[in-house]
């Protein structure tokens, strides 16, 4: 057999387009592309590239097609090729994946030979051919580069997993070899880990590497300032490329990652590491290495739980049983064979079950109500790794439905083999409840507000730019005068979820409801850009939504209801208002004023907005600048636009 290296290699594309346009036949014959720019650049055809993406001028019938200067596209060709005193010929465009990406051009005012035409026809395939193939060479590349990252992920996954499963309950000792190894897989020139003492709860360092004394912190860390109240705050790791700012972080010199430890949702400990380390010297870390650095964290993370529940346990006499059966997650224990060999009294209780029914039986006959789950547990059995879910939802034996968030974790022998699943959980009903109760009550943005931060629920604000909405009803109380009281509070009900629906659907938050009037909010407690134009658009809308409401109420024999309408944007305090007993989530200031002052200056089915909010709207359509008003508690005239429904 030959040696590989006397073998003929194929002719390049580039090579193949050159010897066509050598030909004397073919010596006018151009090529230009206009997409695709990457591949084209690797198959060594940039000075056939065209700046300009031509393909949603020209349009592309066929294969091929016929141009002459009269042309429309004439005008776009001949700005690409090198036009011949014939200023006409044949085009055949090169396509990837039924898209134009280039042409062929070949000038000529009659027909081409059949010989030639065949010729030119085989060049654009061959073209179209190598385009493919350099396309897929690429997309191969980048999943080889996605496949060795997630290879690295795993081996590093599985390093941290061993060292953890070897921990012989030292707390110390185990930190530190985990600190070693990170820093040895993310190439890091130092490292420290901080962990929180569970008296003082101050954070102390329990390891480091290769870090100077005089940099290590002398003073007490507290989670109350610098980079440990960032990461309780947002609890994500992160990538610091000035960490000049905190005094933590001043031994790098390029920059540094941070990530934090969580058990439950409290910060419990931190792993920082310091400038990667490289053949070059010293580089700064990517987005691939916290990604990475992410994963080993929330393995720590797990480690630091399990150290956690040791030390409990070897401070306790009570059986692990005990324990297991006392906490309000759901424990679930399944061996190899797929039989439940414990469970404690939360998961009974979740899931309706009988003990003595239960144990030793296949989670197959237990579940076989919840197909979901068991797919989930067969999932878990395959794999070496915690499968996590939230709000999954499962059935107990009774059919009641119930939302719960899940842990499957393998479960291993003193001689480090399979034992089977422990299979944890925690009920979300009674969360749920609450929330769909306290909805009714306030917007749905301040709920999630105030569950989600703890802090929310403490009185005070702060000061913000919102964008706040009156609506009100006109001549409503005379109106009322004249109907029943049940159908007074029945027309309100009605009317009130038809405007609130509006409101939520454009991310609005319902502030109050005063008599027959809104106070609608845009900007708390979630900020957006376009506060001030989704509230424009929630006002519109509310229009539509009440000429079908007075439809509908025209049909039950009601009175038809008219609103106006006003909005201002400005700087407001944003918070909870009130007594330690009884507070309201809202927001105070002059803006507010504006905004109710403007509500009252609007006619029925008139929408009036400030000069704050008119210059902040991308289309302001509609709107009519009118006479500067003077409004109750303002000594200037108020520039205002009023749009009329």
């Amino acid at each position: 057999m030959k040696n590989n290296k006397h073998l003929i290699q194929p002719p390049r594309l580039r090579d193949k387009i050159l010897l066509h346009t050598a030909k004397q036949e073919f010596r006018e014959l151009q090529l230009c592309f206009f997409s695709k720019k990457r591949v084209v650049k690797s198959l060594d055809l940039m000075d056939f590239f065209y700046a300009d993406n031509l393909a949603d001028k020209i349009s592309f019938p066929s294969r091929t097609f016929y141009f002459s200067k009269l042309n429309q596209e004439a005008k776009y060709l001949r700005d690409m090729f090198v036009l011949s005193e014939i200023k006409a010929g044949w085009c055949f465009p090169i396509f990837f994946n039924q898209r134009p990406i280039g042409l062929l051009f070949f000038p000529s005012k009659k027909s081409i030979a059949e010989d030639d035409l065949f010729s030119l026809f085989n060049l654009q395939n061959q073209i179209e051919d190598q385009i493919k193939i350099q396309d897929m060479t690429f997309k191969l590349n980048q999943s080889n580069k996605e496949l060795s990252n997630k290879m690295l992920e795993v081996e590093s996954l599985i390093d941290v997993t061993e060292i953890i499963n070897e921990q012989d309950g030292k707390k110390n000792d185990l930190f530190s070899h985990l600190l070693i190894t990170i820093i040895s897989i993310l190439n890091a020139s130092k490292g420290m880990l901080l962990l929180k003492d569970e008296k003082s709860s101050f954070f102390e360092v329990i390891s480091c590497f290769n870090i100077p004394k005089e940099d290590l912190p002398t003073r007490i860390l507290r989670i109350t300032r610098g980079i440990l109240k960032e990461l309780d705050e947002k609890k994500s790791s992160r990538i610091i490329d000035d960490p000049g700012q905190y005094n933590l972080l001043k031994t790098a010199s390029k920059n540094c990652m941070v990530s934090p430890l969580i058990s439950g949702s409290k910060l419990e400990g931190v792993i920082m590491l310091f400038d990667k380390e490289s053949r070059n010297g010293l580089i700064r870390f990517t987005q691939q290495d916290l990604r990475l650095f992410d994963s080993l964290s929330k393995k720590v993370s797990l480690a630091y739980d399990n150290i956690r529940l040791i030390d409990s346990l070897k401070s306790s006499n009570k059986l692990v049983d005990n324990i297991m059966a006392s906490i309000t997650t759901g424990i679930i224990m399944i061996n190899v064979l797929g039989e439940i060999e414990f469970i404690n009294h939360s998961a009974q209780n979740i899931f309706s079950l009988n003990l003595d029914e239960v144990i030793n039986n296949h989670y197959y006959m237990v579940f076989q109500n919840n197909p979901n789950l068991i797919s989930l547990l067969e999932k878990a059995e395959a794999t070496a790794s915690p499968v996590f879910e939230d709000n999954f939802k499962v059935d107990d034996l009774g059919g009641h439905a119930h939302e719960i968030n899940l842990t499957l974790s393998p479960a291993f022998t003193e001689e480090n083999e399979r034992a089977g699943l422990v299979f944890s959980f925690e009920d979300l009903s009674s969360i749920n409840k609450v929330k769909s109760t306290f909805k009714k009550y306030v917007s749905e943005n301040i709920v999630e507000e105030l569950l989600h931060n703890d802090t929310s629920l403490e009185l005070g604000g702060t000061q913000s730019d919102v964008c706040i909405m009156f609506c009100d009803i006109r001549g409503f109380t005379a109106l009322s005068e004249k109907m029943k009281p049940s159908e007074v509070v029945y027309l309100l009900n009605n009317y009130f979820e038809a405007m609130i629906d509006v409101v939520f659907a454009n991310n609005g938050t319902l502030d109050k409801i005063i008599g027959d009037e809104l106070m609608v909010l845009y900007g708390v407690p979630l900020k957006s850009e376009d506060d001030a134009e989704r509230a424009v658009i929630s006002a519109k809308q509310m229009f539509d939504s009440l000429a079908r409401f007075n439809i509908q109420m025209k049909k039950e024999n009601l009175p038809t209801l008219k609103i106006g309408i006003g909005i201002n944007y400005g700087k407001v305090v944003s918070g909870n208002i009130g007594s330690e007993k009884q507070m309201n989530y809202t927001v105070i200031g002059d803006a507010v004023n504006l905004a109710a002052r403007l509500c009252s200056h609007a006619k029925a089915g008139e929408i009036v907005v400030s000069k704050s909010v008119i210059t902040l709207l991308q289309n302001s359509e509609g709107f009519l600048g009118q006479t500067p008003i003077y409004v109750k508690g303002k000594e200037k005239e108020i520039e205002n636009w009023i749009f009329t429904v």
